[in-house]
Formats: C-alpha cells, structure tokens, sequence
C-alpha cells in the first residue's frame, strides 16, 4: 500500500468510531494497544525484554526502537499481516545496530549518499553529538546516511572524518536538488492554492532546504522578496507551499493549516504539521497549539505588513 493511501475502515458503525490515539494517531486508541501487545510479543519471541512506552520499546541494552514506521505500515494493512511485518522490521532495525555503515564507506561513496534531511526538533533527547543547526522553530537540518534499508546519521567524529560539515551539508544539498519530481499537485484552500510535492524518498520533505528556487523550478513562480513564501513541512515525504502575490494568503495560510495537521499525523517520518512565513532571512512560525490542542494563527508585525500590502494591492479586499 502506498504511504499516501488512507487507513482501512475499521467496520464499525459511525456512532461507535474511536478517536485517534495519542502517541500513534495512525490507529485508533484500541487498535494501537493491540499493536504494542503484538509488538511486545513479536520481541519476546526474539529474546528481547523490553520495557514499553506509548511510541517506543527500549531494551536491556538502553537501546530505543520507535514505533512510528512500522505502526503506520501496519495500519494499511490486514490484521493477519502485522506480525510477520513487525518482525520483519524488527530484524532489520537489530541488523543496523550490529553494522556501522560508515566503517567500509569511501569518500567517493560518502559523497553520493549524503543528503540533507529535516528532523522535528523533539525527536530528539539532546542534538549534542551531532552537526546540525535551526532550519525553522521545531525543525532542525542533521547529515543523514542513504543506506539500502535505512538512514544512519552523522555524528561530529563521522562528519569530520568525511571532510566536515559544510563540505557534507553542500554535497547533501546537491543530492537534494538531483531528486525526480515523483508528484506535484496544485491543492485548492479557501479561495487559494498552494504547492504540494509529493514522493516515496525520505529525503522529499526536505527539499523545503532548496525553496525559493524549487518552486521556480518546478511551477515557474518566482519569489517576490518583499513578500516571501509560505511553506509546511509535516513529514518526510511531503513538502508544500505557497508563493505570496496576493490577497489569497489568507485562506492559502488557512488550507496549509489543516493539510499540515492531517499530514503530520497520517504519514511516516512526522517533522511538523506547522505553517511557516519566510522572505529569505529565515523562518517564522505562523500556528501554534494551544494547550487545549486548538490551532491559531499568531501574526508577527513583520507578516502583518505583508497581508497588508497585498490585500491594499487586492481590488475588492
């Protein structure tokens, strides 16, 4: 099933319809219990005891194994095939702790399979060990390893040892920019549009790092400077925004909101369901959650001049 593809009905009646739950939204609440009875068993039956937690197991070892791929495979899937599809997962995951990629890896090699990749900022217990910075408020830009099954990243020995992290951040971002175009849409949003590339790489989100110039690239739209851009990135495998030209930022800002929450919790590799607001001198955070979970617009005075110089320049506005 492909990872855009929706989550099987449960066969329930309207009225007796779970919500989400918390930690894994791909399930429903009771749904994901049965997941992690089943993942905890699948692990005993490996020989590990491990401790369980809403989004992760951790073993004996201290080592931790998210939940998050393997659950939103499993949620396309029939319930017959969870348990040889947790397993399968389980054994590659043990298979990458006993190998270090980067011990037979040539320079010449490095080079080819470095990108570039946006992470949420939270997923992360402490970013110390590796080479990163501050791609927006949330989201943070690491070195990552394409491996055949998986992705390693680089720490700050790794990174020096294969030339550093500029030299890596510059050939990750080349391997970024050589990606296929798999899926461009136009969305319609409340009397707007906005940009939506779409593609099975875990490295498509984060060709947010080449915006403006891959919506010129790929729609034709140029950047105007003084009014920037719109963008969301809620997962690995989606990157979407919207060119400033008019009035239509508005409800453009309002679709992205909605598109980044559904995206954020339905798709693998989460980074953010948030819209942000650039004019090239970084990112700004436009929706926030409230502690209640409600999602609202805070509106900088620097965005505030720009819906105001395009809706003044919007006849009818």
């Amino acid at each position: 099933m492909g990872i855009f593809g929706k989550k099987r009905s449960s066969g329930k009646e309207p009225a007796q319809e779970e919500g989400p739950d918390p930690y894994l939204t791909v399930f429903s609440a009771s749904e994901a219990n049965d997941f992690r009875a089943l993942t905890r068993e699948v692990f005993a039956e490996m020989g590990f005891e491990v401790q369980m937690h809403p989004d992760h197991a951790v073993d004996s070892e201290g080592r931790k194994y998210g939940f998050w791929n393997i659950a939103a495979l499993c949620s396309g899937l029939p319930r017959a095939d969870w348990r040889p599809a947790i397993t399968g997962h389980l054994k590659n995951v043990l298979a990458g702790f006993d190998q270090d990629p980067f011990a037979a890896l040539s320079p010449d090699d490095a080079a080819k399979q470095t990108f570039t990749r946006l992470y949420e900022e939270s997923a992360f217990p402490s970013l110390e060990g590796y080479p990163h910075r501050e791609f927006a408020p949330g989201i943070v830009e690491l070195l990552a390893l394409d491996l055949p099954e998986s992705v390693a990243m680089f720490d700050h020995q790794k990174a020096q040892h294969f030339g550093g992290w500029e030299a890596l951040r510059n050939q990750g971002i080349a391997n970024l920019q050589g990606l296929d175009v798999e899926r461009l849409q136009t969305i319609p949003a409340h009397g707007a549009t906005f940009s939506c590339l779409s593609g099975n790489s875990f490295y498509t989100g984060s060709r947010a790092v080449l915006l403006p110039g891959l919506a010129t690239q790929v729609t034709g739209k140029r950047v105007h400077e003084d009014l920037g851009w719109l963008l969301c990135v809620p997962n690995r495998h989606q990157v979407a925004w919207h060119i400033i030209e008019d009035a239509s930022i508005v409800g453009a800002v309002q679709g992205m909101a909605g598109f980044g929450i559904e995206a954020y919790s339905s798709v693998p590799g989460p980074v953010s369901p948030h819209v942000y607001w650039s004019n090239g001198s970084g990112y700004e955070q436009l929706t926030h959650r409230k502690d209640d979970g409600t999602l609202v617009v805070r509106v900088s005075p620097n965005f505030q001049r720009v819906i105001e110089a395009v809706t003044a320049a919007t006849p009818g506005s």
